[in-house]
């Protein structure tokens, strides 16, 4: 579970990252991102190579070789920063690449962890991997843009440029995560027979919902304090960014990135113990 949100983390820092303009952001807080990435890529990877595989062998080889790619490719990162603006193209390509190698390593382990098969297997292993991209994006920006308001300590030439891209980036993750969350309870639902299934939905597991009821305090959890409140969060951001008051957005991404964190681990259990991400 821990492992699965830390390479989400580990992409989606890296792919929010591409999305910026490397000239508007100090080359030294590129190459931390990449020590942070490589840090994390390089500490799963082989605490999942140490513990064995848990999975069939092919997968566990190919989650050590995402896991391995998105190391190498944090590595580039953090030699080419100097070069970032120069190399603006090169290095953007080599950032999403490696992004979405930890999000590719974070997907199949998610997949994995799924209750055994049954007859709605496809659809949710179908919003598994989107609900994994969602996490990756929603941690990766919040994490980016309370690094990158701390680095307006030192980096004073920037401009609020790239942190109010970032801001966005959160506001636009937060967005997704509550549609995907009323898409995925309105799978969830339609899949209780006493619900009124539609023929087309009827194969669907019929206790997912009830499986969600009885883990209320994991939804409480994912729904009260990682999104709703993260949504309170990223509008007061928001508004600190417009007034160009940095340190006050980065004081309250501080507690909204705690908040994302306890959110998208309790979405992790719930896939593990209901099958049904959030």
């Amino acid at each position: 579970m821990v492992a699965t949100f830390l390479f989400s983390l580990a992409g989606g820092m890296l792919v929010v990252l591409a999305t910026a303009r490397t000239k508007e952001i100090s080359w030294r807080f590129l190459r931390l991102v990449g020590f942070l990435v490589l840090a994390l890529s390089c500490g799963v990877t082989f605490w999942l190579f140490r513990q064995g595989s848990t999975h069939s062998t092919t997968s566990h080889a190919i989650i050590l070789s995402f896991g391995s790619l998105s190391a190498l490719g944090a590595a580039a990162i953090a030699i080419m920063a100097p070069r970032a603006a120069q190399r603006a193209m090169i290095f953007t390509l080599v950032t999403a690449s490696t992004g979405l190698s930890g999000i590719a390593a974070a997907s199949i382990m998610a997949l994995h962890s799924l209750p055994s098969p049954h007859d709605s297997a496809l659809i949710a292993g179908l919003l598994t991997v989107i609900s994994q991209c969602l996490t990756a994006m929603l941690a990766g920006s919040i994490t980016v843009t309370w690094l990158l308001g701390h680095a307006y300590l030192t980096a004073t030439k920037m401009t609020v440029a790239p942190l109010r891209h970032f801001s966005r980036m959160l506001s636009l993750s937060v967005g997704l995560r509550l549609f995907f969350l009323a898409t995925s309870l309105l799978f969830a639902w339609f899949a209780d027979p006493s619900g009124g299934a539609p023929p087309t939905l009827a194969t669907l597991h019929p206790s997912i919902w009830n499986q969600l009821l009885g883990a209320w305090l994991l939804v409480t959890l994912r729904v009260g304090i990682g999104l709703f409140a993260v949504a309170v969060f990223a509008y007061m951001i928001s508004d600190c960014v417009r007034l160009r008051a940095t340190q006050s957005a980065t004081g309250i991404l501080y507690f909204g990135s705690v908040f994302v964190y306890v959110g998208e681990l309790a979405n992790q259990q719930l896939m593990i113990e209901c099958g049904w991400p959030l």
